[in-house]
């Protein structure tokens, strides 16, 4: 059938959908110039596209409609999209449905995203020589180890000789080895394989049985690891996404901070929806009174201040703190001068920790994807070593405070959870305020996509 000025046919699918977004990217270029072909494409609910095959800038559509895949005739595609005048059809619309809650796109996601990306995993100074730290990433177990020169390893959690998982959960341990608990065969804390019980020596070749390793690279005291192949370096990784990049909070030194407290949230929701929720503040003035009291600016959904030009929010006035009055009895931290004490930074280091800075504390939240329905949230409360050191150190306000905000955020997004699941939802729409989520998802397709 014919689409606007484009030629579409049908053929042979595979078993996975892109989203609207995706394939509009995908749109030959002849086709994407044309305003009203962009549309109606981004009208369907879920198809597949290739590149241009012939010089007529011919390219193919297949739709999901009720779990099977047929052609789009053009007036189906005309019923699919709103009035062209509509704003929706300019991209202005959420991730459909599905994307929220299908456990083939989270396969998708731990393959394209979380295992080629960078992926936060916990502090550097949380470590004391012979710790083990168990992280899932997305479903792949990494062992981080320290041993007795504070250096710091990552490795596939599981032992080159049968398989077994090497550790089972986070804890002290052995400052020189890691054994495995079903043979006992060990290897030093670098990996190498080093006992092998009741083999010869000659039997196996020990210098290629080292441990698999995992990218590793600390900033800041912040550690992350990565699955990929050849990654790039992490700062450059950072620089490769300005608007996200957490550079501009090097001032603040928080490589000499610590960890105060943690919190650890389990939430049943879709990852996404925490990181959309993360990135607008609409929601505020209903959910989040408390909050709202202490930034002021946040009172009418807006989350980006127009008159600042570093992206930060003043707290109320005379506020130096998140507490439920603005004001913490804690001291500033080091690196903050008085006029940083009265304002608020907040960052989505894509794809799973924010950074929310203050005058007297830094909480790193991050995201630990379980399933396309659940995640993880382990929150970490960044404090000067010698205000933790005080006799009588009481971060209880500022920790209580932010676990108020988060759990509101929480029990909002298990909500937005349950309602995707509905038929009728093929996509929400996003308004002006929702300009950071509508970022936050064109880098996420990419991702996904595997671009």
């Amino acid at each position: 059938g014919l689409v606007g000025d484009a030629t579409w046919r049908e053929f042979a699918v595979e078993d996975d959908f892109l989203s609207p977004q995706e394939a509009s990217a995908k749109v030959p270029a002849a086709a994407a110039d044309n305003d009203r072909n962009r549309r109606r494409l981004m009208g369907c609910n879920t198809f597949e596209m290739v590149s241009p095959i012939d010089d007529e800038t011919k390219c193919v559509v297949v739709v999901n409609v009720a779990q099977s895949s047929r052609r789009v005739t053009a007036d189906e595609a005309d019923a699919m999209v709103a009035p062209e005048e509509s704003d929706i059809m300019n991209a202005r619309i959420t991730l459909p449905g599905t994307d929220y809650h299908d456990e083939s796109i989270f396969d998708l996601e731990r393959k394209n995203i979380f295992h080629r990306s960078w992926y936060y995993v916990g502090r550097s100074d949380s470590l004391e020589p012979g710790d083990r730290l168990v992280v899932d990433v997305a479903g792949e177990s990494v062992l981080i180890v320290c041993d007795r020169e504070l250096n710091i390893y990552a490795h596939a959690n599981v032992c080159r000789h049968r398989g077994a998982q090497l550790c089972a959960e986070s804890g002290p341990g052995p400052k020189g080895s890691i054994t495995c608990p079903y043979h006992a065969f060990s290897y030093a804390m670098d990996g190498r394989m080093i006992a092998t019980p009741n083999v010869e020596p000659q039997e196996l070749d020990r210098e290629s049985l080292s441990l698999w390793r995992v990218e590793l690279e600390t900033w800041q005291g912040f550690m992350f690891v990565s699955l990929a192949q050849d990654p790039p370096p992490l700062l450059e990784w950072f620089a490769s996404h300005p608007d996200t990049s957490p550079l501009g909070f090097s001032r603040h030194e928080m490589g000499n901070l610590r960890v105060g407290t943690r919190t650890v949230s389990e939430v049943d929701a879709n990852w996404k929806i925490l990181v959309e929720n993360y990135m607008e503040c609409l929601h505020c003035p209903r959910v989040h009174p408390e909050l709202v009291d202490v930034v002021p600016f946040y009172r009418d959904g807006s989350v980006i201040d127009p008159s600042r030009s570093d992206g930060g929010v003043s707290l109320l006035s005379g506020g130096t703190g998140f507490t439920p009055n603005g004001r913490s009895v804690l001291p500033l931290l080091d690196s903050m001068s008085v006029a940083d004490g009265e304002d608020y930074f907040g960052l989505m280091l894509f794809p799973n920790l924010m950074i929310d800075v203050t005058g007297t504390c830094i909480m790193a939240t991050t995201l630990h994807p379980r399933s396309a329905g659940h995640t993880t949230i382990v929150t970490e409360y960044l404090f000067d070593p010698e205000t933790i050191a005080e006799p009588g150190f009481d971060p209880s306000p500022v920790v209580d405070f932010n676990e108020l905000v988060g759990r509101q955020d929480y029990d909002v997004c298990e909500m937005v959870q349950r309602g995707v699941r509905s038929q009728r939802f093929d996509h929400g729409v996003l308004a002006d305020k929702d300009s950071l989520i509508t970022s936050i998802n064109e880098r996420y397709l990419a991702e996904r996509l595997g671009s």
